[in-house]
């Protein structure tokens, strides 16, 4: 039998990719500890970005009637900036791309070796993809740039660390930006934001005070913190400590991450956090979205000019983002 050249590989390639491209998607989403939340408001939509209407603040326009004749009057005055738009634009597109030699091909020439190369590649293909939005999506704000989308840290920024736009008093304004007075508004203030000392609080009591501020400010709880190392081994030796072994060793921890429950919070462990840091998230809050169906969407192998090579590209565009800000929180542990 002749040997099989690039164009069966290529065929393979793309044949394969587009059999598992719903189960790469899921895999991605499913395996890693932060973007898991953001499943259940994941979502393909066109057009510039992903638009969500926010509730600026209190209406304050509700009184008893005070005229004298009981006629129910009422301020006929203009109604002050209580809806806008949060916009949270497309990154630019993430692509993934594998170069496969000639030579590698010719040397997995028989139909299986060949399928088992590709199916390879495809693993590979989609653990890169999922490493770098994941490590992307922990990055800190000083380190966030323009071609990227929000990361956890913008997300539960202050008015003045915020990387979305605002339509409440003039055509998509940067927040904090152009008008001085948008960073003032406590809508684009995370629930709670701050540093906790490990000598004055323990991880309960800074837990405890987040999740309250959060409430206080949004009416909602956080449903989940996505913690580092050194927040989550603080809080098993402090279960530890506390003699709670249905914590430690129940059913609540087992399951495909690495979980502890502080109430109704559920704290999950997530490698690429900081690992002094613990993001408060309410699920329900968060939104994914991707333009025109393009998440690990694979595209046609491609013989690089010049050579008897093939590439391989995966791309994704994206964005990610809140529908409220108030509903979620960071703590920095500090010694």
């Amino acid at each position: 039998m002749a040997a099989l050249g690039d164009d069966f590989f290529v065929q393979t390639f793309t044949a394969t990719l587009q059999k598992y491209e719903k189960q790469l998607v899921d895999n991605v989403l499913l395996e890693h500890p932060t973007l898991e939340l953001f499943k259940q408001n994941a979502k393909s939509i066109t057009g510039r970005g992903l638009v969500i209407p926010v509730r600026a603040k209190s209406l304050d326009s509700t009184a008893f009637d005070t005229t004298s004749t009981g006629s129910g009057g009422f301020s006929t005055g203009i109604s002050g900036d209580i809806m806008g738009s949060a916009v949270y634009g497309w990154a630019k597109g993430i692509i993934t791309r594998f170069r496969v030699s000639h030579r590698e091909i010719l040397q997995n020439s028989g139909p299986e070796q060949i399928v088992n190369l590709v199916e390879e590649y495809v693993k590979g293909a989609s653990a890169d993809h999922g490493d770098f939005i994941t490590a992307k999506l922990h990055t800190l704000s000083a380190a966030w740039d323009n071609d990227s989308f929000n990361s956890l840290d913008n997300l539960v920024g202050n008015a003045s660390s915020d990387a979305y736009y605002d339509s409440v008093n003039a055509d998509w304004l940067p927040v904090g930006g152009i008008d001085p007075n948008e960073a003032d508004k406590d809508y684009w203030q995370a629930g709670f934001r701050g540093e906790s000392s490990a000598a004055s609080e323990d991880i309960v009591a800074a837990f405890r005070r987040a999740t309250n501020e959060i409430y206080r400010a949004s009416r909602k709880r956080p449903t989940h913190a996505i913690v580092g190392f050194d927040v989550y081994e603080e809080f098993e030796a402090y279960l530890a400590e506390k003699g709670n072994p249905q914590q430690l060793g129940g059913s609540t921890i087992q399951t495909r991450f690495n979980e502890i429950k502080f109430g109704d919070l559920t704290v999950r462990l997530d490698p690429d956090c900081q690992d002094d840091r613990a993001y408060l998230l309410n699920k329900d809050s968060l939104r994914f979205a991707y333009c025109a169906g393009e998440f690990m969407k694979s595209f046609p192998a491609q013989t690089v000019v010049g050579t008897l090579d093939t590439v391989v590209p995966m791309a994704s565009t994206i964005t990610v983002g809140v529908s409220e800000r108030r509903a979620n929180g960071l703590i920095i542990r500090t010694a």
